[in-house]
């Protein structure tokens, strides 16, 4: 009796092949992924931002000069916990700040590490050397 031995199956190159092209996918798809992310939790910080542009103007319209932090009742930190966030004001000026908490994810967000924004909309941002850049916002 003659029988047919067919083998079925992957052969360990076919299977190293394809180890190889997932890595080679991987390679390219996290740094991407990881500034999305970056990006992503930065646009929760600039929203925070905003919010305290908005609570301070409304302040400042009722009381003629704008507040602090225990007169606008804000959190000091993002949703996400990821910036902590300081206002500084007097009563002509104020800018809202949020910085990258240490020990966070965006504390390795090198160009946007702290965020400010004032009563004259001026955005800004600059990394931990005080270095400013314009692609954050």
């Amino acid at each position: 009796m003659k029988t047919n031995h067919h083998q079925r199956g992957f052969t360990l190159i076919e299977l190293m092949i394809s180890v190889a092209i997932i890595g080679i996918l991987a390679a390219i798809a996290y740094p991407s992924y990881t500034q999305h992310v970056q990006k992503s939790r930065r646009a929760v910080a600039q929203v925070a931002l905003m919010e305290i542009a908005q609570r301070e103007e409304s302040y400042f319209l009722r009381n003629r000069s704008y507040g602090d932090t225990t007169a606008l009742g804000y959190s000091t930190t993002t949703s996400d916990g990821n910036y902590t966030l300081s206002v500084t004001a007097d009563a002509t000026t104020f800018t809202a700040t949020a910085t990258a908490a240490s020990g966070k994810p965006q504390a390795h967000d090198a160009p946007c590490q702290v965020l400010t924004l004032n009563n004259r909309g001026v955005k800004a941002a600059k990394d931990s050397d005080d270095a400013a850049s314009t692609v954050c916002w």
